[in-house]
């Protein structure tokens, strides 16, 4: 494959008014002031054409379609959850409008935490008791929403955040084989068919795997800067990085740690073992590695789970991720189908999945039939959610921002639980509550913890990401790389792919490199040396301190630094990018934040036990945020918590 280079010009750097002023109906630019309108308002020659939707200065671009005013944590869900972490929602509550609606259950949360619960509570009751979902953003789905492009009469879509799945076996007894049963989820998948004569280029199918897991398995570049001899390298594990322009001994250790063949600890008591100390500390103090294979460690990390750097993250943690040195070496074998792998992803993430048990507990929630396309492409019912008649309600755009007992905690009947919608302060009284948001909010707004679920939550800490989504109008400088995904390591993010879409029927995302594709970046804010709780915060502030175009410019000059040179014109070849910023994406378990520390509980089995009519069920509860464990803690959360109906 050619890698001749091509010369660029800096005017190529900045798109056309930028695209943070304007946004496309279909592939065409149109104005800022009509986008602003409606995520669906005609347009003078575009009749019957959705207008991709720009929030404003901060939130930027969503997109056009359902999930186009909810981007990631917008604009006005930052202002709502600010005010609460300021302590300033107390003059709300000196008017507040009592609805005169009393639940069975109301859950705090319209994620797959919450979604867990719901499915607990439908699958005992029925439409015999009444469940009210409170969800602050615009669209259902917490970080299991997606991004949606019209780009030269193709649908494309990227995921928000919430991304890879891997499918239960069938005969599994488990909730999620369960969910999968009753919802109508498939157990099998297939892919878009890729055809050699336009590409050889080999792409996961979803957007971890190419970044280390199964690097080998798919095409890779390493960017090493401009300044650098040889700026690329392709592929450089499939000859023991011995291209790379490293010192020796780093490629040594490096590849001592992909082989993972050593094993320190003979006890068997391996897990706790791991959780009383960082991953920093087993690659260096333990095994004895160079600092700097923790540096290239530390984006993965931060990435894929953890959001910070190994030197404040749980060593239990990270055999989670199947890292080096943790007893759960990660196996990379050519033999086994990709789709085998069980690390596979729906067009838009995971809202795949939560559209499936959406549509179970609230049948038109999506327009349309169960079969596989409509759940995955029709419109939301937006109507149908928050109807008094459902025994599963959904309240979008409402913030929780007051939750107590209704009178002594020991003996009282109720919750009452406030929140605010549209504007107004409203309440509403529950038998039971499950709290499915995380502890960063929920340690706030319920008003009567007990002091060691208080100090429990002392010890959770969080993370941010930013997840870009970047609609271009093709991929042949990719083609011309030779890659479908890449690593750097200066500069803005560093990581992103493409992916091979999911083969849906009729409404196929294309895969060749003339055709327009969705290349995500997961963009970590890591920050290594600084105390734990340090790391999130300085993460948060960065991530929250610019805007839309201040994003949108870097995003802009950092693919033309890497692909200038392979064809790519900034100008002529983005068609959109979308900024999804989630400030507390991640759980960060320090050390002995799994099995506690001095003979200590620990603290997530602390917030677990609830107290009296108020349970908690968020996926940080199992130190892992991924849709399958906020799925089963929601689920135990509720049925905690149905015991007293």
């Amino acid at each position: 494959m050619s890698k001749k280079k091509k010369k660029h010009k800096n005017k190529d750097l900045q798109l056309s008014n930028n695209i943070s002023r304007r946004d496309f109906v279909n592939g065409t630019l149109v104005g800022l002031g009509v986008a602003l309108l409606s995520p669906s308002l005609p347009v003078i020659g575009a009749e019957k054409k959705s207008v991709g939707l720009f929030n404003d200065p901060w939130t930027g671009f969503g997109g056009v379609g359902d999930y186009a005013n909810s981007n990631g944590n917008v604009a006005s869900v930052r202002k709502a959850a600010h005010l609460i972490r300021d302590g300033l929602t107390p003059k709300l509550l000196e008017e507040v409008e009592d609805t005169g609606e009393e639940y069975d259950m109301v859950i705090i949360g319209g994620g797959f935490s919450g979604l867990g619960a719901a499915y607990q509570f439908h699958k005992k009751y029925g439409d015999t008791k009444k469940c009210l979902i409170i969800e602050n953003h615009p669209v259902f789905g917490g970080e299991a929403k997606q991004n949606e492009f019209e780009v030269d009469g193709y649908k494309l879509y990227g995921p928000q955040g919430s991304n890879d799945f891997g499918p239960p076996k069938k005969d599994d007894k488990g909730l999620i084989a369960e969910i999968y049963h009753v919802t109508g989820l498939p157990f099998d998948y297939k892919f878009v068919r890729q055809d050699p004569e336009k590409t050889k280029v080999k792409a996961p199918i979803e957007n971890y795997y190419g970044v280390y897991w199964d690097e080998e398995r798919f095409d890779t570049g390493y960017f090493l800067g401009k300044e650098a001899k040889k700026p690329w390298v392709i592929n450089p594990r499939a000859d023991k990085l011995s291209r790379l322009p490293w010192p020796d001994d780093i490629k040594a250790d490096l590849n001592r740690a992909f082989e993972d063949l050593e094993d320190k600890y003979q006890g068997d008591d391996i897990d706790q073992w791991l959780d009383s100390m960082s991953y920093k500390d087993l690659l260096e103090k333990v095994y004895g590695y160079n600092p700097a294979i923790t540096k290239y460690f530390d984006p993965i990390i931060a990435i894929s789970m953890g959001g910070v750097g190994c030197d404040v993250y749980s060593a239990y943690s990270a055999r989670a991720l199947e890292m080096p040195c943790t007893r759960a070496r990660y196996v990379y074998d050519s033999s086994i189908n990709e789709v085998e792998m069980g690390a596979l992803s729906f067009p838009g993430g995971n809202t795949g999945s939560f559209r499936h048990i959406i549509k179970h507990l609230i049948p038109e929630s999506i327009t349309g039939g169960k079969n596989f396309e409509d759940i995955l492409f029709n419109p939301i019912n937006f109507k149908a959610l928050d109807r008094s008649s459902n025994p599963i309600s959904i309240r979008l755009n409402s913030t929780a921002i007051d939750i107590r007992h209704a009178g002594p905690i020991d003996t009282t009947k109720h919750v009452n639980v406030t929140y605010q919608e549209n504007g107004v302060v409203k309440r509403v009284k529950a038998k039971t509550v499950v709290s499915a948001i995380g502890g960063w909010v929920g340690k706030n707004i319920i008003k009567d913890l007990p002091p060691a679920i208080t100090d429990a939550y002392k010890e959770f800490h969080h993370s941010p990401i930013l997840v870009v989504n970047v609609a271009v109008r093709h991929w042949r400088f990719l083609n011309e790389l030779g890659i479908s995904s890449a690593r750097w390591f200066e500069g803005f993010g560093n990581f992103f792919s493409i992916r091979r879409p999911m083969d849906t029927g009729e409404k196929n995302q294309p895969f060749e490199p003339n055709k327009p594709a969705v290349m995500t970046f997961y963009v970590p804010f890591n920050n290594p040396g600084h105390p734990i709780s340090v790391q999130g915060t300085l993460g948060r502030a960065e991530l929250l301190s610019k805007s839309y175009s201040d994003y949108e410019k870097e995003i802009v000059e950092q693919m033309t630094l890497m692909f200038a040179d392979y064809g790519f014109n900034a100008r002529r070849d983005i068609a959109g990018i979308v900024l999804n910023r989630w400030g507390h994406a991640y759980i960060s378990p320090q050390p002995g934040f799994h099995f506690g520390k001095d003979g200590k509980d620990a603290p997530k089995e602390i917030v677990k036990k609830g107290y009296n009519r108020i349970q908690f069920g968020h996926s940080e509860l199992s130190g892992y945020m991924s849709h399958t464990n906020a799925l089963t803690e929601g689920s135990r959360a509720a049925l905690a918590a149905m015991e007293l109906l």
